[in-house]
């Protein structure tokens, strides 16, 4: 902004009659915070006010070719200017006149002939709004820095979390990158928000912190015998870590009961279903996917393996998408002759390439089912009280 430094705040007054804006100028110059510019068009008022970007515009409504409504109009709807206060100079007497002068942007109105006492008045209280906003604009800069900070703070505190873990327990980088993968991949299918999705993700990252304090002699014991001897340790280990870290907190809740069965039969604190956050729900199933991953499963297994602690260890929906998952991105030929579709572009005529399956687990159609009208109709009834949450696949 090209601002006089001596005097902080610019008023731009517009007028055709220049005896106007000499009388303007006089009464304004008493006060030396204020640089006064002027203008004698519409026109030249919108290169002046973008050169020198005025804290208040003054202008007269009355003037040939642009006039004070569409400048104001212009002004309000500039990205650089639209803040700026505008005080419209008319002689109308009509409410109806200073209605439309008031919705073009204005202000402030201004009746002429103008008295220098409530010029003065006026153009005090505009100052005073451009003082607060400047004001406000400070604090919200302070705000954004300190958040940015916290949040650069935040993930730096997360990375190193990482590293430690890393450091003390087996294939804990690469376990956390694939459960990052996943919990990203279900934020995506389940429409989750960023600030729903994000402390699931630093939990993923972090989902194994506990097992630092298990001697390496434990962890190095095969996947069933680690599992059924230290069940509710690490959770519970990994939840009192965080939970002395006020920022990740919530991701110590995650953290503490992603071992809990959707069964109630889990540790530590036997929840059973929606009492199971659903963050820990879903490191339930990469939980479980580790633990047959590590025996070597094939993936037709695992899916096998997924399928037989349904609405046991995990829940239904957790299966679905599980299952999903590994189809589309671990088994490279299975989706060659296969595309998805919503349940709303299902159609008449298309050939079902997978098990059609609500969110409760309900199988509505089998695989190879040829969709009819009837069917179609059927599946968008069911769905409006028992939804599909996973991705219908039709052969190509």
């Amino acid at each position: 902004m090209m601002n006089n430094k001596a005097k902080p705040y610019t008023i731009l007054v517009v007028d055709d009659d220049e005896a106007q804006i000499s009388l303007v100028a006089q009464v304004l110059s008493a006060d030396q915070r204020l640089n006064i510019i002027t203008a004698t068009d519409g026109k030249d008022a919108l290169k002046k006010a973008e050169m020198h970007e005025p804290h208040i515009i003054i202008s007269d409504y009355y003037m040939p070719g642009m006039d004070g409504a569409q400048l104001c109009q212009r002004i309000k709807q500039h990205a650089i200017l639209r803040e700026r206060m505008f005080i419209m100079l008319t002689s109308a007497s009509a409410v109806q006149e200073k209605v439309k002068l008031l919705e073009s942007g204005a202000d402030e109105l201004l009746t002429k002939p103008i008295h220098p006492d409530e010029l003065v008045s006026r153009v005090e209280a505009s100052l005073r709004i451009v003082i607060l906003q400047q004001d406000l604009k400070k604090e919200q800069q302070k705000l954004s820095e300190a958040n940015e900070q916290l949040n650069e703070s935040y993930q730096g505190m997360l990375d190193l979390l990482t590293i430690l873990v890393g450091i003390h327990v087996t294939d804990a980088a690469k376990h956390a990158e694939e459960a990052k993968k996943i919990v990203a991949w279900f934020g995506e299918k389940l429409q989750m928000t960023p600030d729903e999705q994000q402390p699931i993700m630093s939990a993923a990252a972090l989902h194994e912190i506990g097992k630092i304090n298990i001697p390496e002699e434990i962890l190095q014991k095969e996947g069933k015998n680690f599992y059924a001897r230290e069940h509710g340790h690490f959770p519970v280990a990994g939840y009192l870590l965080l939970s002395r870290i006020p920022k990740l907190a919530d991701v110590g809740l995650i953290i503490r009961h992603q071992l809990e069965n959707y069964d109630g039969s889990g540790f530590p604190d036997r929840l059973m279903k929606e009492e199971i956050p659903i963050g820990s729900r879903i490191l339930r199933g990469i939980n479980y996917l580790e633990h047959i991953a590590a025996d070597g499963m094939e993936t037709e297994k695992m899916i096998e393996a997924l399928h037989k602690v349904q609405g046991t260890l995990l829940d239904t929906m957790i299966v679905q998408l599980m299952e999903e998952y590994i189809l589309t991105t671990k088994t490279k030929d299975w989706i060659n002759d296969k595309t998805t579709v919503t349940v709303l572009e299902l159609a008449a005529g298309m050939t079902l390439a997978a098990d059609l399956t609500t969110g409760s687990g309900t199988k509505l159609l089998p695989k190879d089912t040829v969709m009819t009208p009837t069917l179609v109709k059927k599946i968008m009834a069911h769905n409006q009280f028992d939804p599909i949450i996973g991705s219908v696949f039709v052969y190509r």
